[in-house]
C-alpha cells in the first residue's frame, strides 16, 4: 500500500492463484488483475494504490507521505497490465 514507505518500497509480485507456494508469483510480465485499476488508456502508467493494500490504480497517490511508484502499464480494457515495478519511488510532501 502506497501510504507509507514501509509498505511500498520492497520487492513486489502478483500472486498467480490462491496459494503463492503452489501457484507461484509473477515478478514481471503480463497479468490481468482481479480489480478495476481505473482508466483504460493503453500504455498509461499504473501505480501502487494508496487506498487499498495489494491494489494497483491509474490514479497517482497525492497525499502527504504517500509513495508514488509505477508498478506497470495498462495493456487492455480488462485490467490487463504489463507488470514491471519500478525500482524507484517518490514520497509526496504536501
Amino acid at each position: 500500500q502506497a501510504n507509507a514507505e514501509s509498505t511500498s518500497t520492497s520487492l513486489l509480485a502478483v500472486c498467480l492463484g490462491t496459494d503463492p507456494a503452489t501457484d507461484g508469483m509473477l515478478l514481471r510480465g503480463m497479468v490481468t488483475l482481479d480489480h478495476n485499476t481505473g482508466d483504460n488508456n493503453f500504455g498509461d502508467p499504473v501505480y501502487l494504490s494508496d487506498g487499498t493494500a495489494g491494489r494497483a490504480t491509474t490514479t497517482v497517490p497525492n497525499s502527504n507521505n504517500d509513495v508514488v511508484r509505477v508498478v506497470g502499464y495498462k495493456m487492455g480494457n480488462d485490467d490487463e497490465i504489463w507488470f514491471c515495478p519500478d525500482n524507484t519511488w517518490v514520497v509526496v510532501t504536501a
